[in-house]
């Protein structure tokens, strides 16, 4: 999933401020509510927008880092052979070691009892 943009929450926010704001002088025009707590109304409603302007920032910073974690972690050998051992095509898949190949839960990958220590 790929987040929005610090500019295109800055835009987004914008709108609804705007559209938030005409509704609020609406309603103070009718009498409904006072021009105070129409004040406080606007002001909470940016806080939680700057809040969500935070949060989205936040979790852009954190995507490259859990990017490369995945990129590392797909590409360890026991996790290529795991994608290997999954392929309908791959019938077996010979490995160096019995303990390389008893770290792969699979019938697919197998050691080379000829290479032996």
């Amino acid at each position: 999933m790929r987040l929005p943009a610090s500019d295109q929450v800055n835009a987004f926010l914008r709108h609804v401020y705007t559209a938030l704001g005409s509704i609020s002088a609406t309603v103070v025009i009718l009498g409904l509510l006072t021009q105070g707590d129409a004040t406080k109304i606007t002001n909470a409603l940016h806080q939680i927008g700057d809040g969500f302007s935070s949060i989205i920032a936040g979790l852009s910073a954190l995507i490259p880092v859990l990017s490369g974690l995945y990129a590392s972690w797909t590409a360890s050998r026991t996790s290529r052979l795991k994608a290997m051992a999954a392929d309908p095509e791959v019938k077996q898949v010979v490995v160096a070691t019995a303990a390389v190949a008893d770290a792969v839960p699979s019938n697919k990958v197998v050691a080379n009892v000829a290479a032996g220590p």
